[in-house]
């Protein structure tokens, strides 16, 4: 009897591990500066042969923005699942196109509790707390939290040589408008400890996994915003309400 409620308890842990692991997707986003379309973002998740999972991101200016800033961004993170959490194995960073072309690799070594850093001038090392995670799947670890009900969260990423703390916060529900219609989701923000003109703020579905739809970054008078306007792996059919619908309380 004992061995049935064990094998219950294993069964059911493993399903709702399970039930927590986000899909392989595909998105695709319009990005605008200062209102004005300036370029596009995209984004990955897939799982390789190994089990291991790839989350990727690249950005790119287009039209005549891509004359004054013609970099292609991109960021590779490559992570395995853990006991529902995200262990990140390895990050690169990689700037080209531009006048200054950038590359940042991180290696993740849990067994030494050591993550090496090479920007190919100044290679270095720094210790590891547990949970650390690095700034691309970051966003992976946030989906999975919010899909778990956590309000408020902080996380320790290895960000610019150093271990910050990015410290989100649950502002509450909104509906935003979409390319792919109206739909719901939870507004979050990253607060920053000193004063700064710098400002983070996310929305994320609940049907479809917690995934930002819309990304705004505020710098120096300058806005920067991602909407979703394309998104295959995940399911959309009932996520969101046509346009012609007069329910939305927000625009993009």
């Amino acid at each position: 009897m004992l061995k049935k409620i064990g094998l219950f308890l294993l069964l059911s842990i493993s399903t709702a591990l399970a039930a927590q692991e986000i899909p392989d997707f595909s998105a695709n986003y319009l990005v605008r500066l200062n209102g004005i379309q300036a370029g596009e973002l995209k984004r990955s998740l897939e799982t390789q042969e190994s089990g291991l999972k790839r989350f990727y991101s690249v950005s790119q200016a287009k039209g005549v923005f891509s004359f004054f800033k013609p970099d292609l961004i991109e960021e590779t993170s490559i992570w395995q699942p853990n006991n529902g959490n995200v262990k990140p194995h390895s990050y690169i960073y990689q700037r080209s196109g531009g006048k200054k072309d950038k590359t940042l690799a991180m290696d993740f070594d849990w067994q030494n509790n050591l993550v090496s850093i090479d920007d190919k001038k100044h290679p270095w090392q720094l210790e590891l707390e547990p949970g650390t995670l690095d700034k691309l799947v970051y966003q992976i670890s946030l989906m999975k939290d919010l899909k778990r009900g956590i309000k408020s969260i902080d996380y320790r990423i290895a960000d610019g040589g150093k271990l910050k703390t990015y410290h989100i916060t649950v502002l509450g529900k909104e509906t935003i408008t979409t390319p792919m219609g109206h739909i719901e989701t939870i507004k979050l923000t990253r607060h920053r400890e000193k004063p700064s003109d710098r400002e983070t703020t996310l929305w994320c579905a609940p049907a479809l996994n917690y995934l930002p739809v819309k990304l705004e970054h505020i710098e120096d008078d300058t806005s920067f915003t991602a909407v979703l306007r394309r998104l295959k792996g995940i399911d959309t059919d009932t996520a969101f309400t046509p346009l012609q619908s007069a329910n939305a309380i927000t625009q993009p």
